[in-house]
């Protein structure tokens, strides 16, 4: 039975958009917390560098939409821990909840008359005025 796919690239936002996802496994880099939030799934990571252990703790501290590796170490029973208090665990069912309404209101601020939508409006009226 074949149980996953490895392949060199992916598109990354459609797959996390995909009803069947129930945890991304990230790195903590902006753009993939972003990704995973529009797309209404929450996270486990181990970060790295740079943004991403911010990220990380404002993922799991800050937000509560994830879980961070512990230790800093990726192991089999680590990330197997992460998994089912993400996917069966009362707590994981509150982070799923907390990233739909996070979902909710990312996706909000790009409609037409959204904060984003303003906000960028706003910087092309500074840029070319």
């Amino acid at each position: 039975m074949e149980k996953g796919k490895i392949v060199p690239w992916t598109p990354q936002l459609a797959v996390l958009r995909h009803r069947s996802v129930g945890v991304f496994v990230t790195h903590c880099g902006w753009n993939s917390l972003v990704e995973s939030i529009t797309g209404g799934v929450p996270l486990t990571g181990r970060p790295f560098l740079w943004d991403q252990p911010l990220n990380r703790s404002t993922m799991e501290d800050e937000w509560k939409i994830g879980v961070g590796v512990e230790g800093g170490v990726i192991t089999k029973e680590g990330t197997v821990r992460a998994l089912k208090l993400i996917l069966c665990s009362e707590e994981g069912k509150r982070m799923r909840e907390r990233v739909g309404v996070l979902k909710e209101a990312a996706l909000g601020s790009m409609e037409p008359n959204g904060s984003s939508t303003r906000n960028f409006k706003s910087l092309l009226e500074i840029v070319y005025h």
